[in-house]
Order: C-alpha cells, then structure tokens, then sequence
C-alpha cells in the first residue's frame, strides 16, 4: 500500500507515465468559457469536454428558513430571516453586479472560478462593489425587503455563465455538492476536506479504471472531497493503491479519482470512508 508520494521527482515520474495512461479530455476549469445550457451538445466530430469537478467548498449564504425552494415558476431558493440579517458570498470570486435591479430592488452577482454565478437579491444594504474580489463566507449584504417581495428574505439565484437571461439551476444540489446543506449556519464550515492533485488524471463514475470518465483533476489544483472508499488497484512507476477519493461534481452527483495522483498520504488526505 502506498503510504504517500514524496519528492518532486518521483511526481515528475508519476505525471509523465499518467499522461501516457490518462488522454486529454479538455482544458483544466478556468481555462475555456463555460458553455451555456443552450450550447452544451458536442459537434458531430468534437467531444464535448467532461464537466470539472466542484472547484471551491462552499460557505452558508444566511441563517435563516427556507421559505420557498427552487421549482418551475421559482428560479432560486428564498432564505427568510429579519431585516439586517447578515448575507455571505457562497464561495471566492470577483463581483459582476452590484447595485439596483428589476424586481430585486437591489441585486449581488459573483463571478467563481468554475464559471457559475451566484446571484443574491431583495438586501436593503450592500457591502460590495462591482470588480471587487470577494472571499467565500465574506458578509457582502444585509438581508431586506425592496423590490417584488411579501418581506424580508434573501433570494439566492445560480445561474452557469454570466448570462441573465438563461434560468438558473437548482441551488440546493448546488450548494450540497460543495458542501452545505439547507437551511445552514454562517460560519459552520463545511466539514469537507480539500484535496491538491499533483497530476492530471481522470474523475471516474466508479472506483475502477473501467468505468466512465466523468470529469478530471489538474495538477496543482485544490477540489473538495466527501470521502474515501476500497476500489481497483492502480500501479503506477512502482506505486500501487487501491484507495479511491469521492468528488463532488460541478454538473452534480459525485466521482472517483484514484488516490494516487493526489498528494498527501494513501488516501489524499481524506480521513472519512464512505
């Protein structure tokens, strides 16, 4: 069993003999346009690239109770609580919007590394300006009334790309696959662990090199992980495991990677078995 991967060079040995396994599948989160819902088919001779997994652990937006969940003629969550009830940016990123909006009265929208949007609306007051880069959990509102509202909640709107005129996505999965789940605390945590991967390798849909590919990680790049679970052995350069880790995906439900290719000990880092 391995019981970790140290030195740079036995992970330069490590990375060549993974590009020979694991083909390209797309450019790493962040490096292309997030395609739209509208555009996410494939050509008839391009693939289309495998979704990445979850990019950041996400942060509670407000205390509060969910008074109406995301639905056809809803396109968000309303989280209720009392005037001036603190507002958080879900995850880190760079202010997009921020300032008067039809039926919000006033609106936030922040821009994440993995190209999705959160969007929070209805605040009475607002910290943030647009082009400042915020931090997950930051407070960047306090929670109001004013536009198109029955009284003092924070609506939270996800949308994929920066497009307003797209509907949004289901922010519960989205929120749970980072990490929380609602209704939350502020400053709880998530309790999910981070993994840094120091090689390209592929997110499978099961603990096994024989199942579908699903997503991938990047050399150097941090992911949230739920857990670890026993899976098919992986040898690589004179290193054998058979511990796989659990992602959460961007497009949503989960994936696997092989431990190997995560740095730390046999299993990422990642303590919880699943």
């Amino acid at each position: 069993m391995r019981l970790g991967l140290s030195g740079f060079t036995s992970r330069a040995g490590l990375a060549a003999v993974a590009a020979l396994f694991l083909p390209l599948l797309g450019a790493p989160a962040g490096h292309a346009a997030p395609a739209s819902p509208a555009s996410s088919a494939s050509s008839a001779t391009v693939a289309a690239p495998a979704p990445a997994a979850a990019s950041f652990a996400a942060s509670c937006p407000a205390a509060g109770t969910v008074s109406q969940w995301y639905s056809a003629t809803h396109d968000g969550v309303d989280i209720a609580n009392a005037v001036g009830t603190p507002i958080y940016a879900v995850g880190s990123g760079e202010v997009i919007a921020s300032g008067p909006a039809s039926g919000y009265g006033q609106w936030i929208r922040i821009l994440h590394s993995d190209g999705t949007v959160t969007e929070y609306g209805h605040m009475y007051h607002r910290d943030v300006s647009v082009g400042q880069h915020v931090t997950a959990g930051q407070r960047i509102a306090l929670m109001g009334s004013e536009g198109q509202s029955s009284g003092p909640h924070l609506h939270l709107r996800v949308r994929v790309g920066t497009s307003t005129t797209v509907r949004g996505i289901d922010p519960v999965p989205y929120l749970r696959d980072r990490g929380v789940s609602l209704p939350c605390t502020p400053g709880g945590g998530s309790g999910r662990t981070t993994v840094t991967a120091w090689a390209e390798a592929n997110v499978r849909s099961c603990a096994s090199t024989g199942c579908a590919i699903v997503s991938k990680v990047y050399a150097g790049q941090s992911y949230p992980a739920n857990c670890w679970k026993t899976g098919q052995t992986v040898t690589a350069e004179g290193y054998t495991s058979d511990k796989w880790v659990e992602l959460p995906l961007n497009a949503g439900g989960v994936g696997y990677v092989s431990a190997i290719y995560l740095k730390g000990d046999a299993t990422g880092g990642v303590t919880r078995q699943c």
